[in-house]
């Protein structure tokens, strides 16, 4: 905001200010010197507003710049020829499992887990796990020419630092990527940390945000092969209307109940326990 204070100023009198009528000058002089302090005064808070609004309009400038900044879509420069992919576009053959708003990409020994709501039974996650890694993705409604990783990126950062953590934004292929260590206990009770990173990628009118966790942090070859199959995802967003930040309900596929296995021992929950936790001596 421009606040500013205008400050009158006085000079204090004294014997040798004090000045005998034969020292005073004429009407018309007496009248010269105050329209010109008048003038000047006036020109001096003029400067004072000028610059004031100026300050203003600067920092208004600002505010609409960083706020642009944040609607702009974030994603990498090859999305559209190397995923994410849109449903409209050319996208190349892979098995994936159709998910309706999302087509993963599946290869051999890897688990797929839904997350559902417990009330509604609503699929509103699907993590993928593999040699020990996960990612886990959801899907996001956005409108056409604006985008949401910067504004949930800086939303998740802050959100760390008042839990104490620490978060740390990286560049990669996925584009720019949020490295975070929050606090957490070990199995055995100890206060520890936890290590997870975030990348999302805007697409037309859809957001994907993935969650890696367990080896996808500390391995860079696990997070290769999960960061791969993030890029082969194909986006089916539909045409009904959706407010922005909408999440995308995702559909269980049809399987057979002879076909459901039993959950291993082994299975990572990679929000919950796992590799990525680290002691604190």
């Amino acid at each position: 905001m421009g606040l500013f204070s205008r400050f009158k100023k006085s000079t204090p009198t004294t014997d040798d200010d004090v000045r005998t009528d034969d020292e005073l000058t004429d009407d018309d002089e007496l009248d010269a010197q105050d329209t010109d302090t008048a003038a000047a005064d006036s020109a001096d808070e003029d400067a004072d507003i000028d610059a004031a609004e100026s300050d203003d309009d600067a920092a208004e400038s600002d505010d609409i710049d960083e706020e642009e900044a944040l609607l702009e879509k974030s994603a990498p420069f090859d999305r559209s020829d190397n995923g994410p992919f849109d449903i409209s576009e050319e996208y190349p053959e892979h098995d994936r499992l159709d998910l309706g708003a999302l087509k993963v990409p599946v290869v051999d020994g890897m688990q797929v887990r839904l997350d559902t709501d417990d009330d509604s039974q609503r699929v509103l996650a699907v993590t993928l796990i593999h040699d020990g890694g996960g990612i886990q993705l959801q899907a996001f409604a956005t409108p056409r020419s604006e985008g949401l990783w910067n504004t949930v990126r800086s939303q998740l950062a802050e959100s760390v630092t008042k839990q104490g953590g620490e978060s740390t934004e990286l560049h990669t292929s996925l584009g720019r990527e949020l490295a975070i260590e929050v606090p957490a206990k070990t199995e055995s009770g100890r206060p520890g940390k936890r290590a997870m990173r975030f990348a999302g990628i805007d697409g037309p009118r859809w957001f994907v945000r993935a969650v890696f966790s367990g080896k996808a942090v500390t391995d860079d070859e696990v997070r290769a092969e999960l960061s791969a199959l993030f890029r082969g995802v194909v986006v089916d967003r539909g045409q009904e209307a959706m407010a922005p930040r909408e999440l995308i309900a995702l559909t269980a596929p049809q399987v057979d109940q002879g076909e459901t296995e039993e959950k291993d021992e082994d299975e990572l929950n990679p929000f919950e326990r796992g590799p990525e936790i680290t002691e604190v001596r």
